[in-house]
């Protein structure tokens, strides 16, 4: 029991270490556009759960956007990574009129109304992570090529496996309709089919990015399932649960899981033996300066691309106590 709390202290206390912020938070820009006598343009950014680890390296990036560009940039969005209350928070942003808006629309389809009151009111929106359900609701989308992400895993998972060995998978997701994710697994399930590798998918579960959750759900899952030996998670925000899950039902090393996203919770959990390791999106330098780039470039009426790949890379145990989170591919 000890060994939990400690567990969780650690979180609690590596969370603050991110900063604590409410549900809205503002970075005022730079000198560069009141120098040149242009507008000062706003722009917000829409995230489905603002305190996350993940989106505060998303957060981070865009709050350099906004220093270097000279916009101001507000940080909003919801707290607990739900549909209903990020179309909310949407809404409450397009009622704002800023001159931008940067969303990620995890369940296309419930965004569309929103979306499209913000063309209608003449504000530009980028998308991050996951894509409109149609390109002319938004000038621009940066995320993960999530197929390539999924093939990527389980070609890890394959390789780490017994040679031979059946695999057998549980998936985590964050929403059971995050439509990135559901991508992600179907095409790693797509790829075993298509090399003849002997698999069944055990469970689907969902725990809402959030590593209390997770620990519970992957505890449980493996408990009623003890034939799994691999995890695929198509989520970040709970990664830390899956590895506590892992480390306290003494299955390091037998349940192969490689989850996304390189958060410093996440790598500590690579580096332990807990997970085999993290699948690295280019949170920093895509998701959130790139994708506010592109929203003030459009904003100033320059082109921009309509859909680019923002990266993904594995990070197993040998990588992790050298990889950077914070990097910006984008300047380089």
């Amino acid at each position: 029991m000890m060994n939990r709390k400690r567990f969780w202290l650690a979180l609690l206390i590596g969370i603050v270490a991110f900063g604590m912020l409410t549900v809205t938070s503002v970075v005022a820009g730079g000198q560069k556009a009141a120098s040149g006598g242009e507008k000062k343009y706003t722009i917000m950014y829409v995230a489905p759960k603002v305190n996350d680890p993940v989106w505060l390296i998303v957060k981070a990036g865009f709050d350099e956007a906004a220093r270097e560009f000279g916009f101001n940039g507000i940080w909003t969005g919801a707290d607990d990574h739900t549909v209903e209350r990020t179309v909310e928070a949407l809404e409450n942003t397009i009622v704002q009129k800023p001159d931008a808006i940067v969303v990620c629309p995890f369940a296309p389809s419930a965004f569309n109304t929103a979306l499209r009151n913000a063309k209608a009111a003449g504000i530009v929106v980028t998308c991050s992570a996951v894509d409109a359900a149609s390109e002319d609701l938004r000038a621009a989308f940066v995320g993960t090529d999530n197929a390539n992400a999924g093939v990527i895993q389980i070609k890890e998972i394959i390789k780490r496996l017994p040679q031979g060995a059946p695999v057998n998978l549980g998936i985590i997701m964050s929403n059971i309709d995050s439509e990135n994710q559901v991508i992600q697994w179907k095409a790693a399930e797509k790829y075993m089919k298509d090399n003849n590798i002997s698999y069944k998918i055990v469970d689907t579960r969902a725990d809402n990015a959030d590593p209390n959750t997770s620990v519970e759900v992957v505890t449980s899952m493996l408990r009623a399932n003890p034939e799994i030996n691999a995890i695929l998670s198509c989520e970040g925000g709970g990664s830390p649960g899956v590895g506590k899950a892992i480390e306290e039902l003494n299955l390091q090393g037998k349940v192969i899981a490689i989850t996304m996203d390189a958060t410093e919770l996440n790598l500590d959990q690579v580096k332990k033996g807990n997970l085999t390791g993290v699948m690295a999106q280019n949170l920093y330098g895509g998701w959130g300066y790139d994708a506010a780039r592109f929203a003030y470039m459009a904003l100033k009426g320059e082109k921009v691309p309509s859909i680019t790949d923002s990266g993904v890379q594995l990070v197993d145990q040998a990588a992790a106590a050298t990889f950077d989170p914070n990097s910006n591919p984008s300047k380089n």
